[in-house]
């Protein structure tokens, strides 16, 4: 979904925009005001509780790899380990989901590693391959200044709860009676993503750390 058309769909819910374009005066600027910082709220809520927002970057580990594919090379290091902090390369950073490794040919789950603190991911410096980081991420904010066409930052199964949300919470001093009917369509939106992520498997596999099984550290 489109920042304008959650804009859009958030005046029609609350009756404000009886069009197909988004009405801008005096009777809407007050909402419009209102909308970028509750965009954001549904949007870090949908990514933390409902379905995560997952996005992938690779690591080059003592292998040549193109530099833009890989947010960064490491070389190998034979008696000891590659630390790399995750934030630093990539901000909206939240956790691992997934690591995954092509060495020799061979690509499948990387086996040894560990997550130190919130985001310094460890690896063995005598393993040489590409890693590719499979990370739930922090949804980027929108503002009065994100242009309509800019695609909102989170699960396209979240999207259509956005302007729910946005509407729910901008009208409660118009109409609490709405808003409470629309904030409890939301809630039953966001209970039903989060259950589908659960059934799919998809919420089983949150990774935090893989046990080490060659004794390296």
């Amino acid at each position: 979904m489109k920042w304008g058309e959650a804009k859009l769909i958030c005046l029609q819910t609350m009756y404000a925009n009886e069009g197909v374009t988004i009405l801008q005066d005096d009777s809407t600027e007050e909402y419009l005001n209102a909308m970028p910082g509750k965009a954001n709220e549904a949007m870090m809520q949908l990514s933390l509780v409902g379905r995560p927002l997952l996005k992938e970057a690779k690591i080059a580990v003592g292998v040549d790899a193109d530099e833009g594919d890989a947010i960064g090379w490491w070389p190998g290091v034979a008696d000891g380990t590659v630390q790399v902090r995750l934030k630093e390369y990539l901000p909206d950073f939240r956790a691992l989901h997934q690591l995954m490794l092509d060495s020799n040919g061979i690509y499948g789950d990387a086996e040894d590693y560990r997550v130190v603190g919130d985001d310094v991911l460890v690896l063995p410096g005598d393993v040489a391959g590409v890693y590719t980081v499979i990370y739930k991420a922090y949804p980027t904010p929108v503002s009065r200044d994100t242009a309509d066409e800019t695609v909102l930052d989170v699960h396209e199964e979240c999207a259509s709860l956005v302007p729910i949300y946005m509407a729910a919470e901008i009208y409660k001093d118009d109409d609490l009676a709405l808003a409470t009917v629309l904030r409890n369509e939301y809630e039953d939106g966001l209970q039903k993503i989060r259950a589908a992520w659960t059934e799919s498997g998809g919420g089983g596999y949150a990774v935090a750390m893989r046990r080490n099984t060659t004794g390296w550290w």
